[in-house]
């Protein structure tokens, strides 16, 4: 059994044997601690946090706000890259997270490192005592009410050229090796398809030749991903399908068929089809991969992963359903500017906003 996978059922076990030992209304409200730590650490393997703070520029002496930090992962990081110096503020809502930090901030010698309660509505009065370089937000704006009011404070406490970093789930993921639940019956099913099939006719020369082969699974299941990963980035790809009638009427629920017209009219205002991949901004390529997955969860869905990843990867639905292009309205309401979006993994994504200047 695949190792991440083995964690999920491990996480899985946790949380069953948490829910038996705490009443179910107390742990949706308030997972007991060493299962949030488990969840935090099994989240950032797949956002790669460590990857993305070598990024994002620390230099001693910085002062860096972690809002919302649970029990402390990317606070420890922090403040070890700091190596002494700067301050690292991590706040939340639950004095148990930050007990914990506290303890571990000591047990590291991390005297950098200060960890806050902070009230659970609105912006606290404590931020309004210092002023920060980087402020970090993992998986935390989905959480805050009267967003625009909150940043728009938030904003007067940052020194020029300061960045607000937020990490959120990727609502339109890429496939990865482990969306390949039943990499035989997938196979199968490509080895019986003529050559003129979109998805075969989209295969490189060498991942037909690993199908011909029959063997080499783990070459396959790889091959397979950055050919799928191609075709779902490709602009002309849903072409193939969308002025057949059967895929259109037959193959499609009436919702999936809405959605596939909402997205194509989308892409049309936009301009897609009458311009080249490289040439498409992000928030277009989104719809661009969402309309072609659309076509691969319906071709191949009895052997995809139901959703990716993010079927079973510790985020809620608030966190997976939040809208990044309602953010960036809400923000630049609230007086930001987009500078830089990363893509961290086929799950998650950082953007980094920066103040607008006056």
């Amino acid at each position: 059994m695949h190792k991440k996978i083995q964690s999920t059922f491990a996480l899985l076990s946790l949380l069953v044997t948490a829910s038996i030992a705490v009443p179910i209304e107390q742990v949706q409200a308030k997972p007991p601690l060493q299962l949030a730590i488990k969840r935090q650490e099994f989240r950032h393997e797949f956002i790669k946090i460590e990857a993305l703070i070598d990024t994002l520029g620390i230099t001693k002496g910085m002062t860096i706000l972690d809002i919302g930090s649970g029990p402390g992962y990317a606070s420890f990081l922090f403040a070890e890259k700091l190596h002494g110096s700067g301050e690292v503020f991590a706040t939340d809502i639950r004095a148990d997270f930050v007990n914990y930090i506290a303890e571990e901030a000591k047990k590291r010698g991390l005297k950098n490192l200060f960890p806050v309660v902070v009230k659970d509505e609105g912006l606290d009065d404590f931020y309004a005592g210092h002023r920060y370089d980087l402020v970090f937000l993992s998986n935390v704006y989905h959480c805050i009410d009267k967003r625009i009011e909150y940043f728009s404070r938030l904003r007067k406490f940052l020194k020029p050229n300061a960045r607000l970093v937020l990490i959120l789930y990727n609502q339109v993921p890429l496939f990865s090796s482990d969306d390949l639940t039943d990499i035989d019956g997938l196979l199968n099913s490509l080895s019986k398809e003529a050559g003129d099939d979109p998805f075969v006719g989209g295969l490189s020369a060498a991942t037909r030749q690993l199908i011909k082969d029959k063997g080499y699974k783990d070459a396959l299941r790889m091959a397979l991903v950055g050919d799928f990963n191609r075709m779902l980035t490709d602009p002309n790809f849903y072409k193939n399908f969308y002025s057949n009638s059967y895929f259109r009427k037959e193959l499609f629920t009436v919702p999936e068929r809405e959605f596939a017209n909402w997205l194509l009219m989308t892409l049309e205002e936009d301009g897609v089809p009458d311009r080249p991949a490289k040439q498409i901004d992000a928030r277009a390529m989104r719809s661009v991969v969402r309309l072609n997955r659309l076509f691969f969860m319906k071709r191949f869905g009895d052997y995809l992963a139901k959703g990716g990843m993010g079927a079973y990867l510790p985020a809620g639905d608030a966190n997976r359903h939040t809208s990044k292009y309602v953010m960036f309205r809400e923000l630049d309401a609230a007086g930001y500017k987009l500078a830089e979006e990363i893509s961290l993994s086929p799950y998650y994504d950082a953007v980094v906003m920066v103040p607008k200047t006056d």
